[in-house]
């Protein structure tokens, strides 16, 4: 009796055994599929156009790939849309809630420690957005205790948080590029750092009067299909999908179709509004004209026939061509042909011995109206504006 109660104690030791620890079966790709006839494949709906809803349906980039890659299985798709949050798409992975994981996701040496991916798809890299009237925003070390927004767990995050090129800078983390694009339109952050391509598309649709990408390029991104690590035959059929696509030029035709011409126009604007900022801060040529006002008659402008003007400043001396006035010697001009930069100078009239203080703003002015007065004691006053 003894004998056969510890035969019983041993065997119910071993059977709790079974079920512990290692002994949980772990998810197989190809066995779900078999059972379930469908492959099931996770993304976040929220990056357009990428992946996004469509009343009912989902559409883009991505999932124009994920039913390329499902038909080469052999099984048509069940895409689980994950709205929680970013990581979780990684936590239903690992516990074999879904197959693949398609939602364009960046390679980082972080995931790649616990999955494995494919070979790249899709090639961008990060930016910054700004409001298109805030031209001090030009360059990483430019945000400089500023307020920057992020998507929480891509690679914009990570980068704004390690690098150390600007100093004080606020982050503040959204669900998604078009939520943060949305506080900084409101003007309620700074400038949002994030996927280039996602927010050049979001600002063309919605923002397109305000915000702008720059072509600042901050960090490589390189989009890629997520399987667990050791699904290694799915992995190989996702690898020659995404080759055979390449190939065929079949993911330049789907870039097209989701991208059109967005990325181009964004382009345009960007060097558009660079071209007007350029314009605003450029250095300017200026005419001058010389208007004699009421005073003493006798005072002729043409004493100034052929003689020059200078203005002199931080920015240099700089002198005009030959004054030439009218026959009545009451209107004149000149013209300064060097380029000006802003900045306070002195304009001086050496010939009568008169200068005045003026202003080269950064606004593209290109003409100054010099106002000479003649008092009747022969005493002369110039306004220039």
């Amino acid at each position: 009796m003894r004998n056969l109660k510890c035969s019983l104690l041993i065997t119910c030791v071993a059977l709790i055994c079974m079920h512990c620890g290692d002994g949980t079966p772990k998810p197989d790709a190809w066995k779900s599929m078999t059972k379930n006839k469908f492959v099931r494949i996770a993304t976040s709906p929220f990056t357009v156009p990428f992946e996004f809803a469509a009343g009912t349906k989902l559409e883009g980039y991505d999932i124009d790939l994920g039913e390329a890659i499902a038909k080469e299985i052999g099984q048509p798709t069940k895409w689980i849309r994950v709205t929680e949050s970013y990581e979780k798409m990684f936590e239903d992975l690992k516990l074999g809630s879904v197959e693949l994981i398609i939602s364009a996701v960046p390679i980082t040496p972080e995931k790649q420690k616990e999955f494995a991916f494919s070979v790249p798809y899709f090639e961008g890299n990060n930016t910054i957005a700004r409001r298109q009237d805030n031209e001090a925003i030009k360059d990483l070390a430019s945000l400089a205790g500023k307020r920057v927004g992020v998507q929480t767990g891509r690679i914009a995050d990570q980068f704004m948080a390690n690098q150390k090129t600007a100093a004080n800078v606020t982050l503040s983390r959204y669900q998604t590029l078009e939520e943060a694009l949305g506080y900084l339109n409101r003007q309620e952050i700074d400038a949002v750092v994030g996927d280039k391509q996602v927010m050049t598309y979001s600002i063309a649709k919605s923002y397109t009067t305000n915000l702008i990408t720059t072509g600042v390029e901050l960090e490589a991104t390189r989009y890629a299909v997520v399987v667990r690590s050791e699904e290694t035959k799915l992995l190989s059929i996702v690898n020659e999908t995404i080759n055979r696509l390449k190939a065929a030029n079949q993911l330049q035709a789907m870039h097209e179709t989701w991208f059109g011409k967005v990325l181009a126009d964004a382009k345009k604007d960007l060097e558009k509004l660079e071209e007007i900022e350029r314009l605003k801060n450029s250095p300017k040529f200026l005419s001058v004209a010389f208007i004699k006002q009421a005073g003493n008659t006798t005072v002729r402008l043409g004493r100034l026939d052929g003689f020059n003007a200078t203005i002199s400043g931080p920015g240099g001396t700089f002198t005009s061509t030959p004054i030439s006035t009218d026959e009545a010697e009451v209107k004149g001009n000149c013209r300064f042909t060097a380029p000006l930069p802003p900045g306070e100078y002195t304009f001086t009239l050496s010939r009568l011995s008169m200068s005045h203080k003026i202003t080269i703003a950064k606004e593209p002015k290109t003409a100054l109206n010099a106002t000479l007065t003649f008092t009747r004691d022969n005493q002369l006053t110039i306004d220039v504006k």
